[in-house]
């Protein structure tokens, strides 16, 4: 993960705060939080935050680091305070196999959130996949332990699986290694089927290309959502 670009998510999340956000200081509720990298970041910067993450032992990590974290499903957040921003980054929405289950998380999030409050996620597209892994295979090696991963897109259902093989060695003397698989699938739907399960309590202020908030094209590899809760409905 050491590729992730956590300052530019970071970037990006005061920059929606500064323009569009009724809050100077939100309390912020990130999924798919993973073992708490970006909340270091946001905590850091004084924002009030709590975590989650689906995976038990990725909350337990971060619970090490002294992260506020809990195990949470995206589709059953199990949260009664309100909050001002929600984050949902790193295409983790993309493993949502149905719009259907978009539509749970966006009912989930508007429960979350304050009257006013946002809603930020970004997905991957198929442009990502064709240009960069459609069929693609690297390793790297840490030493004590080392991964092989595949990716590959299956156009037939507009799936990216990536496949990674970690050997972690368990026995420096005589050289034992541990290995373990993890398969990896995500869903990628056209930005306008997603903004067509988008409910009326939300409002939609920007789908932009990457980091930026310009408008996003078909070339954009990495589209942003930002989505604002109505404070009255009509």
């Amino acid at each position: 993960m050491q590729h992730v670009r956590y300052d530019d998510w970071t970037d990006l999340i005061d920059r929606v705060i500064a323009r569009f956000s009724a809050s100077p200081r939100p309390r912020i509720y990130e999924i798919g939080g993973g073992t708490g990298v970006l909340a270091s970041y946001l905590l850091r910067k004084g924002y009030r935050y709590i975590g989650s993450d689906l995976s038990y032992e990725m909350c337990r990590v971060a619970g090490e680091k002294g992260m506020p974290f809990i195990a949470a499903d995206a589709r059953h957040l199990p949260v009664k305070a309100r909050f001002d921003l929600a984050v949902f980054l790193y295409d983790g929405i993309n493993y949502l196999w149905e719009l259907s289950e978009y539509e749970r998380v966006f009912d989930e999030v508007s429960r979350t959130l304050m009257p006013g409050g946002l809603f930020l996620f970004d997905i991957t597209t198929t442009a990502n996949s064709l240009t960069n892994f459609r069929d693609y295979l690297d390793c790297e090696d840490y030493g004590d332990y080392y991964y092989v991963r595949h990716s590959f897109f299956d156009t037939s259902v507009q799936a990216q699986y990536n496949d990674f093989t970690i050997f972690r060695k368990i026995d420096s003397r005589e050289c034992l290694f541990e290995r373990t698989e993890e398969h990896h699938a995500q869903r990628i739907f056209p930005v306008t089927a997603i903004v067509k399960r988008v409910p009326h309590e939300f409002e939609v202020l920007g789908i932009w290309d990457g980091f930026s908030f310009r408008k996003y094209s078909r070339n954009s590899e990495r589209v942003h959502f930002l989505l604002r809760k109505r404070k009255r409905h009509t």
